[in-house]
């Protein structure tokens, strides 16, 4: 079984990375624990480059917290021009992959 370090405690983001980690490796595979870290970027970070970094930071502080497990998974919501967007991090002891998501807009009364 994959232990997979959640650097999240939002239960919408773990939800969003069990069913992801299940669709890769079947139903049951992996047991997800989640940590609270510090993502080092703003509560709401603005623009696409401060809300990557506190995807990064919040992957690298869930190392550190859980170094044993086998994936660390952040996804940090961010903001930029009246639109909102996500990056995801996720890192094995192996290598690390990036995404970025949608950008949706954001309604008037939000901004």
């Amino acid at each position: 079984m994959h232990h997979v370090v959640s650097a999240t405690t939002n239960p919408a983001k773990i939800q969003a990375i069990l069913q992801a980690f299940n669709e890769i490796f079947g139903e049951g595979s992996c047991h997800i624990e989640s940590v609270a870290v510090e993502s080092g970027v703003p509560e709401q970070p603005f623009g696409s480059e401060e809300t990557r970094a506190g995807a990064r930071n919040r992957v690298a502080n869930a190392r550190l917290a859980q170094p044993e497990a086998d994936f660390w998974v952040a996804i940090e919501a961010g903001i930029d021009e009246g639109s909102t967007f996500s990056w995801v991090v996720i890192e094995s002891r192996q290598q690390r992959g990036e995404a970025r998501s949608a950008t949706l807009p954001l309604p008037e009364a939000i901004l």
